[in-house]
């Protein structure tokens, strides 16, 4: 029910936000408009003030404002309602048209900023230099010949000087070889890397891993907890076998399925030891742990909140144009994209961790709506805008069914991305063996 909810809310105030810009525009400069609607299809409910008909729709996948002397629209394209014939000037028509995407961005300025000054949470790790802690046997990083301690400096030739910035460069990187820049005791050289890919989203993945103390959490109901070890404990070894951190523990337990194992632990500044039999899990060892990571809260005062939130849309808006240019040319995966579904699950989640997480993740979803909707794609404010442009080189107006026959095509293409989106993110939610056959090839 929470997910739900917080789907609704996110949606519904990030379309608003979005019309209220075409809306707000419209009547900047002076032009009457008969509708503002969340969602499409047949009106549920609403209520009519200075002309303008508000109404919560049938579908509630998306939304518009139906303003006489636009063109035709989405809700033409649904057949709700018949086109006026006479049109605004293209240029007033071009800055209602720009008015709701550049809304949705500047509102993710507005969201991210607030966000930050209630304080955000983030991995400590995160912010520090990209330094090798963990290579996993078998990876592409160890095929590469990255060892611990290496520092990666960049990727594919581009510098990256945290560890945020390394991960996002690895995930979204595609599935062609590059070349990491790494630094061993002093001495830079170029390394090429294939990336394998991950089999539920087709992210890169690379093996490499930052260094994360050996400090765990058990999970509920796991060998872990009903032995008696608690969160904070500190792993000193397994079997006898030192464990130095973390990543480590997979190393000795995965081989040993349904085995009784000793684990000694470090507890405030007490040794103590723990016998017990690990799960088997497709195979391998488990024993219910996962990493306690040192976190970092970024809070900020308004102006520093609202200079960081800038940077970080910035940051954010130009990585999704080289993922969307990356899914354009079949170097990504489209199932990195999400769609109702993945969006409803991480609203939920976003839900749970609290009000600051939800407000950042607002701010995500604002930005890529408003990214989204300047794509030069018929029916989105960017294909408007696209004919608007066209219509300007050739000094004439296209005829009204041409334009009405290209949103249609517009239209039916979306409905086909939303449908591929959404069986990708019902196949990721499916039980490892189903989605392994769904997502071959």
């Amino acid at each position: 029910m929470l997910t739900l909810v917080a789907f609704i809310f996110v949606i519904g105030v990030l379309i608003t936000i979005h019309e209220a810009g075409h809306f707000g525009m419209a009547r900047l400069l002076g032009a009457p408009v008969e509708v503002f609607s969340v969602g499409f299809g047949k009106r549920l409910w609403g209520f009519e003030r200075g002309g303008t008909d508000y109404r919560i729709s049938l579908i509630p996948l998306g939304g518009y404002v139906r303003i006489p002397g636009l063109g035709p629209d989405e809700s033409d394209v649904i057949g709700d309602s018949e086109v006026s014939a006479e049109l605004l000037p293209r240029w007033k028509r071009a800055l209602i048209l720009l008015a709701g995407p550049v809304t949705n961005i500047v509102a993710a300025v507005g969201f991210v900023a607030l966000a930050f000054m209630m304080g955000v949470e983030t991995a400590a790790y995160l912010e520090e230099p990209p330094v090798v802690g963990w290579v996993a046997p078998g990876s592409a990083a160890e095929t590469a010949g990255i060892r611990v301690g290496d520092t990666v400096h960049a990727v594919a030739g581009k510098p990256v000087a945290e560890w945020r910035e390394l991960e996002i460069a690895l995930l979204t990187a595609g599935k062609d070889p590059l070349t990491l820049m790494v630094d061993r005791n002093g001495v830079t050289s170029e390394m090429p890397i294939t990336l394998d890919q991950d089999s539920t989203y087709g992210f890169g993945v690379s093996g490499i891993e930052p260094r994360i103390e050996a400090v765990i959490q058990p999970v509920p109901g796991g060998p872990a907890e009903e032995a008696g070890i608690r969160a904070g404990d500190r792993i000193l070894s397994v079997n006898d076998h030192q464990v130095n951190q973390y990543y480590d523990l997979p190393r000795l337990i995965e081989p040993l399925p349904e085995t009784e194992i000793t684990i000694e632990v470090l507890r405030g500044s007490e040794r103590r030891l723990f016998t017990f039999v690990t799960r088997n899990e497709g195979g391998k060892g488990k024993v219910g742990v996962g990493p306690v990571i040192p976190t970092s809260v970024q809070k900020f005062s308004p102006l520093p909140a609202f200079r960081s939130a800038t940077v970080e849309c910035h940051r954010m808006t130009l990585q999704t144009f080289r993922v969307i240019g990356r899914l354009l040319t079949g170097k990504t995966s489209i199932r990195q994209m999400s769609g109702p579904v993945g969006i409803a699950k991480i609203s939920g989640d976003a839900a749970r961790s609290g009000i600051q997480t939800l407000i950042m993740f607002m701010g995500v979803i604002s930005l890529q709506l408003g990214i989204f909707n300047l794509l030069p794609i018929p029916i989105l404010d960017g294909g408007h805008l696209t004919i608007l442009a066209f219509e300007s080189l050739i000094r004439r107006d296209l005829p009204l069914k041409v334009k009405e026959r290209i949103l249609e095509v517009g239209f039916y293409l979306l409905i086909l991305l939303m449908l591929v989106v959404t069986f990708n993110d019902i196949v990721v939610r499916l039980p490892p063996g189903v989605r392994e056959f769904f997502s071959r090839g």
